[in-house]
């Protein structure tokens, strides 16, 4: 229905939208490949089927006339479409994000069908049976498609969901490499979306994983820098159930072992409400684990996986770690597969071990021949030791400063647990950073990997130690009898002028000349350092709101009227709303039938709203009431009062509404969380009525929260209905008008400027028995009030008896005009305030047994406009 809240709107007709917006449809562009699990955006393959349908309006015509806000014609919008994601085959989707919602692909609307990307998969049906002409199986490419999908923004036009998803693709054969990232935590998640060498491709991942790529024997190989031996198996954790919206779901991880300091452990997570994936509650409880240093000495880490989480057992010691699980609440969780152990055993034996019979020692600019050749062919061959000879080292060592070593390294890379947005994975030696000041280079960009717990931390602190300890390089020549030496090989060198003997070193580089020397270059090999030592870490949090998550139960309404004096012109109902923490604000429809209804406007946030805690009385002195305290719960609204001036206080600025009274304060104390005791109060402000208020009695602070809706005076003495549906903090999850109360309202008027208005009468002599002795018609709204105080009434002669006349609207009594026994003034009655509108009949009816004596009355009954 429309008009109830006046005749004019702001309502535009709405076109139909003649286009189509989407995320992204590329043709001849890369197709992703992706390896593990991590979030990509689909490249819409086809579309057809577009169609704008008109929506129903929000009502008919309504009493109180036409033309109200929120009219208008609007649509609702649909397709259907392919989206494709990556190479195939791939094992699964899990999360899809689309708009600002927040599921499984299982929750798109007009889901048809998902292919995994196998060869020779099968057409979509619908796109087989409805566009035969154009179908398409797109075998080898992982998509879904969906039939008729409810595009639907009426108020914004149409356009396709932005879509991410979350595919996973298969592992690839387990190598020896693979071994060391399994035991070493290093997990990555690749997706190839864009054209670049291959090399690169590889170079990322082994710059990553802690490992170089060697061209040997007609072979690529990669081969970690790991120099200790690693054994590490994974306990998979699962959690499932819904999370409660208002938080509050708990679960634990017990650890027990007998090597574990204080075994057993108990680690918790609480949810906030605020979780929309697995990961992410997963996320919530390995932070958890991070967090307690007993578990990171004993060898105990955790990651995050889609569906939970995983605990990383990362020596033997703690591989007798028992584990058990407990939850309560929406929330489940459960201990899933055991994988591993899986072991890594480095190679550490040096080839070869060189001296300087061994070196090659060019002919130097500088220096003194003592008499050795430098050396031919058959030297060059390793045919005849080197003796020496001349004065240049046949060791040239170049040594970095420690106070230029990078002591902070931040990698950037993606949380699966906050939904695959960015994350930096932050670690730095606090020793060196007191010493030489913070060092640190650009953000390392680490998109592949997508658990930052694990994954992000070993490699970050990897970095970090190859940046402070590996910082000589050596350099030396060989004949190519050592031709089979190449990259990551281990080799010892020996030096008298430099006094290094037996020094072990790998080597980076090996390159050849012309004339067939080798130089070589090499690092320092400690053994031990390049093996990520993990540390507890404080716990961090990343948040990403779910536009679907529903805002919770709205609080009990307060509705009410303010006086004349507030106002600036149209009578006005306000309204104060407020919910749980998730609650965001909400749409007011307001209806004079209760079946069709008005869209009023909006309240976009919470009031300060709550009740009294205990009894407010009544008071009668001069203001400021400095007697009685005001105790006010605001727990509903999670709202707060704020102390002011006493100028302010009198000037009405904390203007409250408290059960129907009007008032402001001057102190509010802060008693417990949410509750308040608030003094020095201004009562009764703006004319409204001192009383006493029971413990329960509504609370509001009067400020910009409060909604603020024109009504027109027709509306007077009659019921309304409101309704608020409501959405979240972010807007989302919004609430259909038919899954909400509700709430009906007597709009009484009493915030019109009182203009008086008096029906005068008289009858001459006396009255005979029901005599009607007025009729009276009424050209527009007058409100009478209770008691009709005002009203006046007299006789020329005094009853003998008691004498009622009644008064009536429109047949009905709803008042009596009184004349005592022997008295000449009438009193009146009225039981509440009582409205006439324009075309009501006000009669006044003699009494059944009339008053002998009683004659010549006359009266005057006052109300106001």
């Amino acid at each position: 229905m429309g008009g109830i809240l006046g005749g004019r709107t702001n309502a535009k007709q709405q076109k139909a939208v003649g286009s189509l917006q989407f995320q992204s449809s590329q043709q001849g562009g890369v197709i992703p490949l992706v390896y593990g699990t991590t979030r990509l955006s689909g490249n819409l393959l086809d579309y057809d089927d577009f169609k704008a349908t008109p929506a129903s309006k929000t009502g008919g015509k309504g009493k109180g006339g036409g033309g109200g806000k929120g009219g208008g014609q609007q649509y609702t919008y649909s397709a259907s479409f392919i989206m494709g994601l990556c190479q195939g085959p791939i094992t699964g989707i899990g999360t899809v994000w689309w708009d600002k919602n927040i599921a499984s692909l299982a929750g798109l609307s007009g889901l048809s069908s998902i292919n995994l990307g196998s060869d020779g998969e099968a057409a979509d049906p619908f796109w087989v049976t409805t566009h035969p002409a154009k179908t398409l199986s797109y075998s080898g490419t992982a998509n879904f498609a969906c039939a008729n999908y409810q595009l639907g923004n009426t108020r914004y036009g149409a356009g396709f969901p932005s879509v991410n998803l979350d595919p996973a693709m298969p592992t690839l054969d387990a190598t020896s490499y693979q071994s060391y990232c399994f035991a070493a935590g290093l997990f990555v998640s690749p997706m190839l979306d864009t054209q670049q060498p291959a090399q690169q491709c590889l170079a990322d991942i082994a710059k990553l994983t802690n490992s170089a790529i060697v061209w040997s024997n007609g072979l690529l190989k990669i081969i970690p820098y790991g120099d200790q031996p690693l054994t590490a198996s994974y306990q998979l954790v699962k959690i499932a159930g819904s999370v409660t919206t208002t938080g509050g779901d708990s679960i634990s991880l017990v650890f027990s072992s007998p090597g574990l300091a204080g075994s057993p452990i108990t680690v918790s997570y609480t949810t906030t409400g605020q979780e929309q994936t697995y990961a992410a509650v997963g996320a919530g409880l390995a932070q958890a684990m991070l967090s307690t240093a007993a578990l990171a000495t004993f060898g105990l880490w955790a990651g995050v996986s889609p569906d939970g989480l995983t605990i990383a057992i990362l020596n033997a010691s703690a591989q007798v770690t028992s584990v058990t699980t407990s939850g309560s609440g929406g929330v489940t969780i459960a201990l899933g597969s055991t994988v591993g152990p899986y072991s890594y055993s480095p190679n550490t034996t040096p080839i070869y071990s060189l001296g300087e019979d061994d070196f090659i020692v060019q002919e130097s600019s500088v220096g003194i021949n003592i008499g050795a050749s430098p050396g031919g062919a058959a030297l060059r061959a390793g045919a005849t030791p080197v003796t020496g000879g001349f004065t240049d080292d046949p060791v040239h060592i170049v040594r970095s400063a420690p106070a230029d070593a990078n002591n902070h390294i931040q990698l950037q890379c993606k949380d699966r647990g906050n939904s695959y947005n960015s994350h930096i994975v932050e670690t730095f030696d606090q020793s060196a950073a007191d010493l030489y000041g913070i060092r640190r280079d650009t953000s390392l960009k680490a998109d592949m990997i997508v658990d930052p717990y694990l994954t992000g931390t070993v490699v970050a602190q990897l970095g970090l130690q190859r940046s402070l300890l590996f910082r000589n390089t050596y350099t030396f020549k060989l004949g190519w009898r050592y031709c089979l030496l190449e990259p990551m090989d281990l080799v010892q060198i020996s030096d008298a002028r430099l006094g290094v003997s037996a020094l072990s070193v790998r080597i980076t580089a090996v390159e050849e000349d012309n004339e067939g020397t080798l130089t070589i270059t090499a690092e320092d090999f400690f053994g031990g350092y390049s093996t990520a030592v993990l540390y507890s870490r404080q716990s961090t949090s990343g948040y990403m709101p779910n536009w679907a998550t529903g805002p919770g139960d709205l609080n009990m309404p307060l509705i009410f009227e303010p006086p004349a004096a507030l106002l600036s012109g149209d009578l006005e109902i306000w309204v104060a709303l407020s919910g749980g923490l998730n609650w965001g604000g909400a749409q007011v429809w307001i209806s004079s039938d209760g079946s069709s209804y008005a869209y009023a406007g909006v309240i976009p946030g919470p009031a300060t709203q709550g009740g009294l805690t205990a009894a407010l009385p009544s008071y009668g002195g001069s203001e400021p009431d400095t007697i009685n305290t005001l105790s006010v719960d605001l727990t509903e609204s999670h709202g707060e009062l704020l102390s002011v001036s006493a100028g302010d206080a009198a000037n009405l600025v904390t203007l409250c509404y408290v059960g129907g009274e009007l008032l402001a304060y001057q102190t509010a104390t802060l008693t417990t969380a949410y509750h308040y005791s608030v003094a020095t109060l201004y009562r009764g402000a703006y004319g409204s009525t001192i009383g006493s208020h029971l413990p329960g009695a509504q609370f509001a602070r009067l400020d910009q929260a409060i909604g603020r809706f024109p009504y027109p005076s027709t509306l007077i003495g009659q019921s309304i209905f409101l309704k608020f549906p409501s959405a979240n903090i972010v807007g989302g999850g919004a609430q259909s008008l038919a899954s909400v109360p509700a709430y009906t309202y007597t709009v009484t008027g009493s915030g019109k400027a009182s203009v008086a208005t008096t029906v005068s009468g008289s009858s001459a002599g006396s009255l005979t028995a029901n005599l009607v002795i007025q009729r009276y018609v009424f050209a527009g709204t007058v409100m009478f009030p209770a008691g009709l105080t005002g009203s006046q009434g007299t006789a020329g002669v005094a009853a003998t008896a008691t004498a009622t006349y009644h008064i009536t609207k429109n047949g009905a009594n709803v008042g009596t005009m009184v004349f005592g026994a022997g008295t000449t003034i009438a009193t009146f009655s009225m039981t509440s305030a009582t409205a006439f509108m324009a075309g009501d009949i006000l009669t006044v009816v003699a009494p059944a047994v009339p008053d002998a004596t009683l004659a010549n009355l006359a009266w005057a009954l006052v109300g106001s406009q």
